[in-house]
This record gives C-alpha cells, structure tokens and sequence, in this order.
C-alpha cells in the first residue's frame, strides 16, 4: 500500500484537542451550558488518534528518508517529529493525570482550570507542528509523488 496515511490521520488529533480547548473554555466559562468532561473526553480522542498519526509518521519519515533531502529539509522534519512526539505524549500524559485528578476531587474546579492551562500549551505546540508540517508538503514538497 503507498497510501500516505500521515496526512489522512493527522487532522483527527490536531481537531480534537482543539475541540477539546474550546469546549473546554466555553465550559469554564458557562459551567451549566455543556458537560464538564467534554475537554476530557475530547482529549482522550486527540491521545488515541495521535498515537495512529505519529506511527504513520514515522513509516513517512523512514520513505522520505530514503529521498535524500537537503539538511534545512531534514532539520524542519525532526523538528516536526520533535513537536509530534511532544503532542502524543503530553496528550496521553494529560489525559491520564485530568481523569485522575478528576475522579478523585470531582467537586474542585481547579482541575478544570488546571487543565484549561495545559490543553492551552498542547494546542500551541500543536499548531507548530501543523505549521511545519504544512511548509514540508507545501514549500518544500516533502511526501508528494
């Protein structure tokens, strides 16, 4: 299969966490509007899917790999990966440790707060990442036939 999963599964983490950020505010904004774990939940997705992205990301690394692109090419694509793996963990991290947090002081609203915080830095890193993502494909024309 030469399909280049990467840009298929990349966008499904990159929307969930920035669901999750919104969501998220507008809960803390207007707590009796929408469910107080929808930014959770959210979360969870981005985590889940942005484990399937970086994997195929790595097997595009590998291909582009073989390409023998300039070392400007190859310093943007590990910064890339850089800020990716970045993603995968802090999301799977954060999840982790809001649903705890959460199940335990189910009545603290620092929590939430908290997490506003740390969902506000995955979205940042997150739009870096797409950021040098799209001047791979699209300046440098990186993983095109």
């Amino acid at each position: 299969m030469d399909f280049p999963l990467h840009p298929a599964l990349v966008h499904f983490p990159i929307a969930f966490l920035y669901g999750a950020f919104i969501l998220h505010a507008i809960q803390l904004w207007r707590p009796y509007w929408i469910c107080r774990v929808i930014g959770l939940w959210l979360l969870g997705m981005a985590a889940f899917f942005a484990i399937f992205a970086s994997i195929a990301g790595e097997r595009e690394m590998i291909r582009a790999g073989q390409v023998g692109y300039s070392t400007e090419i190859i310093e943007i694509m590990n910064r890339h990966e850089l800020m990716g793996n970045i993603v995968v963990w802090g999301s799977i991290i954060l999840f982790i440790v809001w649903i705890t947090l959460f199940f335990k002081n189910m009545k603290d609203r620092r929590i939430d707060i908290l997490a506003f915080a740390f969902l506000f830095l995955l979205v940042g890193i997150v739009t870096f990442s797409a950021y040098l993502g799209g001047q791979l494909v699209w300046v440098h024309g990186v993983g095109l036939p």
